[in-house]
């Protein structure tokens, strides 16, 4: 889901489709979730699966089966985004190549997009309007006393980054005036 706030930014290319929006695919490998998922801004197919240090064999027939489910190819897709980080560097090397050689195969577009901000778009989403939150602070496990962090605020076009993500150690996280 957190992918789809990207749509109407990315202009359509001549692909003949009858919605306006384009379609997306999205894959984000930077944690212990390996995730793709298809929208076109309004619809969201995703497949997740939680299997530490398996991405490398996973991602590929996920999208095979997202596709095949939705009944596209990919040169179907307007652009593929991956999470570009921060997060497990073989994860993020992992969604890179892949990323990569797919688009490069069927002449798409590639969007690097960063993790958290795609963390904090799901979450400004689900929550972030409904409570009247103007700023979204998102951060994940870094291992080894890390934090990864990001701090956003809703403006008129959706969410902008405050600063760019970082990593903190914890405790200088905890003690910070965020």
């Amino acid at each position: 889901r957190a992918f789809h706030f990207l749509c109407p930014a990315i202009p359509r290319g001549d692909r003949c489709r009858a919605s306006p929006v384009p379609l997306l695919l999205g894959i984000e490998t930077s944690t212990s979730r390996c995730s793709v998922a298809l929208g076109d801004g309004d619809t969201v197919q995703e497949l997740v699966d939680e299997r530490p240090r398996e991405h490398h064999s996973l991602i590929l027939p996920m999208v095979q089966e997202l596709l095949r489910s939705a009944g596209v190819s990919l040169r179907d897709l307007d652009a593929i985004a991956f999470g570009r980080g921060p997060g497990s560097f073989t994860g993020l090397r992992i969604a890179a190549s892949i990323t990569q050689g797919l688009a490069f195969g069927a002449g798409l577009a590639v969007i690097p997009v960063s993790s958290l901000l795609a963390l904090a778009a799901d979450a400004d989403a689900q929550a972030g309007a409904a409570v009247g939150l103007d700023h979204v602070l998102v951060a994940t496990d870094a291992h080894m006393g890390g934090i990864y962090w990001g701090l956003y605020r809703r403006g008129a076009q959706g969410l902008c980054a405050v600063r760019d993500d970082a990593l903190a150690h914890a405790e200088a996280f905890a003690a910070a005036q965020i």
